[in-house]
């Protein structure tokens, strides 16, 4: 009897040791994957960056599975499932790229537990969003732009979509804020998402190409020029719409001759960017 009480009394004990270690090696996966995240974006071999990132992105979820309020792996979704659409999926096929965009966002959503106000920004008023909004800290900034960048990524590829369209605002608001916290953050992704913004929409729909150079341009002060997405962006959607194939020719240029990982963490991007940018020259027929 003495023993079985023992036993009894130990059981609890290796109940929460179990707990505890499995917690721990969650935790530790979770810091070795920020670790090779930073490799990752550093390939060059964009085929071979292709084919990982999605087994990746399943091992990510799988690890979801057993801690889904962990802010880190959820945010490490969050950039992993909007990267891999914008990069390799939504030029060719932008219906498969929608749902990735849409479990982006709400990863990212989720990687903010810490603010329960936005976990649900789609049924907050304006107001109660600046409001909640207003309380976010520099630490929330990532959560905050990945979760506009994907959730407006997806309203881009619904045009046909009343309902899509209508949450644009909010994902603004959620870059707004990201971009005040950390612009910076991202090789100045905010101002590349404004630029794209203010470029793409027609004058009526609160387009400006004024302001999209304004925001191009930063983007170029903040990355010394050295980030080769921004001309990408720059040649797609401003010298596009400003119909001026001379800008768009020189941009696109600048991508070709540009030098890929002249920044740290850029090199996988700036590798896609000379893909994308000579797909582009070979639509500048169409497109001018």
């Amino acid at each position: 009897m003495g023993r079985l009480r023992k036993i009894a009394f130990l059981l609890p004990f290796f109940a929460f040791s179990g707990c505890s270690f499995k917690t721990l090696a969650l935790h530790s996966t979770a810091e070795l994957l920020d670790v090779g995240v930073a490799a990752y974006y550093d390939e060059s071999d964009t085929q071979l960056a292709k084919d990982s990132m999605a087994s990746q992105l399943k091992f990510v979820e799988g690890l979801l599975r057993n801690e889904p309020t962990n802010e880190r792996l959820n945010l490490l979704a969050a950039q992993g499932f909007g990267s891999y659409a914008f990069l390799f999926i939504e030029d060719v096929e932008p219906e498969r790229a929608k749902p990735l965009y849409l479990r982006g966002r709400d990863y990212a959503l989720r990687s903010l537990a810490g603010r329960p106000a936005l976990a649900n920004p789609a049924a907050l008023t304006p107001d109660e969003l600046d409001q909640a909004l207003g309380q976010a800290a520099k630490a929330d900034a990532p959560a905050l732009f990945w979760g506009a960048f994907c959730w407006a990524a997806f309203i881009n590829l619904s045009k046909g979509s009343a309902d899509a369209l209508a949450q644009l605002p909010k994902a603004v608001s959620f870059m707004k804020r990201a971009q005040a916290l950390d612009p910076q953050y991202n090789f100045a992704g905010a101002d590349l998402f404004f630029g794209t913004y203010f470029a793409s929409r027609p004058r009526m729909l609160g387009g400006d190409p004024e302001k999209a150079k304004t925001h191009f341009l930063w983007a170029k002060r903040i990355t010394s020029g050295k980030y080769l997405m921004t001309y990408v962006l720059e040649a797609k959607t401003l010298a596009v719409a400003l119909q001026d194939r001379a800008l768009f020719d020189s941009l696109l240029a600048k991508v070709r001759e540009g030098q890929a990982g002249a920044l740290p963490g850029a090199r996988l991007a700036d590798e896609v960017a000379k893909l994308k940018a000579a797909a582009l020259k070979e639509k500048a027929d169409d497109l001018f």
